[in-house]
């Protein structure tokens, strides 16, 4: 295995964290949540570099018959981040004060939405591509081949993510951040911090398992649906 995979791969993870810890923004004050953000940005940015050769092919692929739901979700993602970053410079108090752009609640708003779209959909990315890194993992832990113990407890366990990102997404409301419906209500960190990142912790976990499994039956159905 390329150590330079393994960098690629320990970067995109150390990116959705950045994402996650800048979602709390009222946990932090505002400089460090534009630092967390930049350095999320460079990070995409390396992400991106690494996967060119996939957005050079892309023409001909909506051409072909490629996994249309990961060209859907990748440029889904892409335009979330685009709109992250447009509001990031537009709002910006500290890093980016400089610049000779200024934003209002219009984009506060949309750079909310846009932020809660791209983890959503960060969790998706990675429910796609959930099966590589078990196999990378596999590898490196040395895992047998699987068996049909080890596959049911895995999948009890992703059941269990699934019901817990659910209630999380209740109770985190959610649903009312991707519509950007306006909230008053925001997590009280004196309370507890640590149940904010769990929260969104099961939630990140819920939409990458439904991801995998819908990608899994995809698949599945590809396969019984081709002639023999």
């Amino acid at each position: 295995m390329s150590p330079l995979f393994l960098i690629r791969l320990v970067l995109d993870f150390t990116a959705a964290g950045l994402l996650l810890v800048a979602l709390a923004y009222w946990w932090l004050d505002n400089t460090s949540h534009e630092l967390i953000g930049t350095g999320m940005f460079i990070l995409l940015l390396s992400h991106n570099i690494f996967n060119r050769r996939w957005w050079a092919k892309l023409p001909r692929a909506v051409c072909g018959r490629p996994s249309l739901v990961t060209i859907a979700s990748n440029i889904s993602i892409t335009l979330a981040v685009s709109a992250l970053l447009v509001t990031s410079l537009l709002i910006s108090r500290s890093v980016f004060a400089f610049l000779p752009v200024s934003g209002g609640p219009t984009a506060r708003d949309i750079h909310i939405l846009a932020a809660y779209w791209a983890f959503i959909l960060a969790a998706v990315h990675v429910g796609l591509h959930w099966s590589m890194i078990m196999a990378v993992a596999g590898r490196l832990l040395r895992v047998g081949p699987p068996d049909a113990i080890r596959t049911a407890a895995l999948r009890g366990v992703a059941g269990a993510i699934t019901a817990c990102g659910i209630h999380s997404m209740v109770v985190m409301g959610i649903g009312d951040r991707l519509i950007g419906r306006p909230s008053i209500d925001f997590w009280d960190f004196q309370e507890s911090t640590v149940g904010f990142f769990l929260h969104h912790i099961a939630i990140l976990g819920a939409c990458a398992c439904a991801a995998h499994y819908a990608a899994v039956w995809l698949r599945w159905g590809r396969a019984a649906l081709r002639p023999l």
